[in-house]
């Protein structure tokens, strides 16, 4: 067996072996695919159980703020024709 032979032998097992290599980078490309669409819906689910609570205790905060306006609304204008009312007597 000659030196180009070997050389040869070896160039085809090399370009095989990229080949299978390539083959393998190919199936491992897909399966990263599937775990970052799973690992993305995953951080959505999370994100809605973490953001439900939030966004309710926002409601009840925004209710109690105008709740408080309001009443804060009202007050004032019932003080204003309350002393009013004790000047002219």
């Amino acid at each position: 067996m000659s030196l180009e032979q070997l050389l040869a032998g070896l160039q085809i097992s090399v370009a095989i072996l990229i080949i299978i290599l390539l083959y393998h980078a190919l199936f491992i490309a897909v399966d990263l695919r599937k775990i970052l669409r799973r690992v993305d819906g995953l951080t959505s689910q999370i994100e809605e159980v973490i953001m439900k609570p939030i966004s309710m205790a926002d409601c009840i905060f925004q209710w109690v703020t105008d709740y408080i306006e309001e009443d804060n609304k009202k007050k004032k204008k019932g003080g204003k024709s309350k002393k009013g009312n004790k000047k002219s007597k």
